[in-house]
């Protein structure tokens, strides 16, 4: 079967959210202060960006000789134009004529072409994700099989998820948020440490009072902690009964990590930092992460599965990040986990959810319980360009 690529296409694409609405939950964690720019303003109590107002990302579909479309995502949250601007100069050119059904060969082209200048990272591998989501689609629809099938799976048929932080001006609305979720059957909450530690464990002990030990709890403290405040904070959580901190440190600190586990009982969980297996394996090497939290919007799934393969080497479970994108991240990161056998829990944004499936001609299911990964071949996805194209820059 002859499924050459003819075409490669990628758009930025920038839709219009309820920042307010959402603000406490995964892609809007933390309240927002100085303008950077038209687009972008800085969380108020760290040093990062994000959109001021908008979902940012960037849809990618490949064509094929064989009549074939295949779509994919890379994680764009600010800037997609880059991430567009890498595909349409440098990997689309080099992608003409080749292989549609041979992701491994793709990713190895594409991670050569740059890799001794340098470029092993960043927006080069995200457009490289992103390139990867759409040949594995391809793959799926040329052997008339859900991408979870291709990828050895499935592991298990039914997903056990978390929602990703709660909405709420207050510590009371984000609880009333979550007994109606609770109350819809979901059992586990991540909580972003946005403003000061205090805070977070007040929000935690609110939480606590109104569930009990019915429910888990995780929090994410947002890369804002050094050595002796992770300490301190970690052991605070072990007192609540926290199943994670998250990104305790800045991402470059294996050391650092490394040092903070063997100082804490609290699993610490990183990953949607990183992109590649020789980022990760020294923090695995040196037991510095006890959850793996691949983004497939930036690893692909070629990488992502490679991701959980040498994090299950070191009996480490993965639950993969699942931020702010549209329906290729989503559904490639439900066929992961699905076929991924050391998988713990899925990350989930009803939010998001809710707007990604607005593009789909067939929705992905949505809610934070139980989710199942599509059925129908390849990722399961089909993008309404009808209804995206108002939102492409």
């Amino acid at each position: 079967m002859s499924q050459r690529i003819t075409r490669v296409t990628a758009w930025a694409v920038r839709i219009p959210r309820d920042v307010k609405e959402s603000l406490g939950t995964a892609g809007t964690p933390a309240a927002l202060g100085d303008d950077a720019g038209e687009r972008y303003r800085w969380a108020t109590h760290y040093r990062t960006l994000y959109a001021a107002d908008h979902l940012e990302t960037v849809l990618i579909s490949v064509h094929t000789d064989g009549g074939l479309v295949g779509w994919g995502e890379a994680q764009a949250p600010v800037a997609p134009e880059v991430t567009c601007e890498i595909i349409r100069t440098l990997f689309a050119p080099l992608l003409l004529g080749e292989d549609a059904l041979a992701p491994e060969a793709i990713w190895d082209r594409l991670y050569a072409a740059m890799r001794v200048r340098g470029h092993t990272g960043s927006f080069l591998v995200d457009a490289m994700a992103g390139i990867d989501l759409a040949i594995w689609d391809l793959c799926g629809k040329a052997f008339a099989q859900p991408v979870h099938r291709l990828l050895g799976g499935p592991c298990r048929t039914t997903l056990p998820c978390y929602v990703s932080g709660l909405a709420g001006a207050s510590v009371g609305d984000r609880v009333e948020e979550a007994r109606r979720l609770v109350a819809q059957g979901v059992d586990a909450f991540k909580v972003f440490m946005a403003e000061e530690p205090a805070a977070c464990l007040a929000e935690l002990d609110a939480l606590r009072q109104a569930f009990g030990p019915d429910i888990e709890l995780y929090v994410d403290a947002l890369w804002r902690l050094d050595q002796s405040s992770a300490a301190r904070f970690a052991a605070a959580l072990e007192a609540r009964d926290v199943g994670w901190l998250e990104a305790p440190l800045m991402p470059e600190d294996v050391a650092g990590h490394a040092a903070l586990a063997r100082r804490t009982r609290v699993p610490l969980a990183v990953g949607e930092s990183y992109r590649t297996c020789y980022e990760v394996l020294p923090f695995l090497e040196q037991r510095a992460v006890a959850v793996l939290q691949p983004d497939l919007g930036r690893s692909g799934l070629t990488e992502s599965r490679k991701l959980a393969g040498l994090a299950q080497a070191f009996h480490v479970p993965i639950a993969p990040h699942v931020s702010i994108g549209l329906g290729p991240q989503l559904a490639a990161a439900l066929h992961l986990a699905a076929a991924t056998p050391n998988f713990l829990r899925l990350e989930c944004n009803p939010r998001v959810q809710d707007i990604a499936n607005r593009f789909l001609r067939e929705p992905l299911p949505t809610g934070a319980t139980a989710l199942a990964p599509p059925q129908a071949p390849g990722l399961g996805i089909e993008i309404d360009e009808s209804l995206i194209a108002p939102f492409i820059l």
